[in-house]
């Protein structure tokens, strides 16, 4: 009996110092996850974000907007090629990609954000700096997913980026993908950083307008070259692409495509 009340001492002396430990380890565990929480609402990858909302309409069309806005508005830049760079300007309360005369750069969209309409949530998904990250959703008025996608600095999480150079400084093409197929829209680059070429692709195949660029940007405009009309979706097979206005240097039309063929495409597409 002594024997057996000895293994038994022996055994929870043991077996004390393993549960003490764990205890602390499970509180330090504790602690990180309330820390990490804490900082889910005030940074989002690593920046400091503030909290705002915007509401408009009304009834039925009511929309509000819950999102987060860089803290320090210059901590970190959008990168040039993105096209959509969404900004909140206070004087107005909207939350756009567009610019808003007299209301200065904006703020740029940083953390999480939702969209509901009609107290429903209609949207939400994440930024990075004014671009899209992260997962994004939309969903109808029962909730039912209706919509999702990746986006990684305000491209396609699954996009192609091409570079000129090995430092990945100088961004050559931007090869829109989804599920593994090209699909959305494609830019290429100019070595000079600017806008080349943009347009469209649906499954592979280029659909819509596309337009080319000269490498140049007197006054801050991009000189167009080309804009071609492509077939609405990949299914039209049998249309042929046409030039629709070419320009020179200078931005003078030097070939433009009958109206009257241009006018019937557009009802076409319609």
């Amino acid at each position: 009996m002594s024997s057996l009340k000895e293994q038994k001492d022996a055994y929870v002396a043991g077996i004390m110092p393993d549960l003490g430990l764990k205890v602390k380890q499970l509180k330090k565990l504790k602690a990180d996850r309330k820390s990490k929480n804490k900082l889910s609402k005030t940074e989002y990858e690593g920046l400091s974000m503030v909290k705002a909302y915007t509401k408009f309409g009304s009834g039925d069309r009511t929309i509000v907007e819950e999102f987060h806005v860089l803290r320090d508005n210059d901590a970190v830049k959008p990168l040039p090629y993105v096209r959509e760079i969404v900004r909140y300007y206070q004087k107005s309360a909207r939350v756009t990609s567009s610019i808003v005369k007299d209301e200065g750069a904006g703020l740029l969209l940083h953390g999480s954000y939702k969209r509901y309409q009609n107290g429903d949530l209609v949207e939400e998904g994440f930024y990075y700096a004014g671009m899209k990250d992260g997962r994004w959703e939309k969903y109808d008025g029962n909730f039912m997913l209706v919509d999702k996608s990746r986006w990684h600095w305000g491209v396609p999480a699954e996009s192609q980026l091409v570079y000129y150079d090995s430092t990945h400084r100088k961004i050559k093409e931007i090869v829109p993908k989804e599920y593994g197929k090209v699909k959305g829209t494609y830019m290429a680059f100019h070595e000079n950083g600017l806008l080349a070429e943009e347009g469209k692709y649906d499954n592979g195949v280029k659909v819509g307008r596309w337009t080319e660029y000269y490498p140049v940007n007197p006054g801050g405009r991009r000189m167009r070259k080309k804009l071609i009309q492509y077939a609405s979706d990949q299914w039209d097979t049998e249309f042929e692409p046409y030039t629709i206005t070419e320009w020179d240097e200078k931005g003078k039309v030097t070939f433009e495509q009958s109206k009257k063929k241009v006018v019937q495409d557009d009802e076409t597409e319609n």
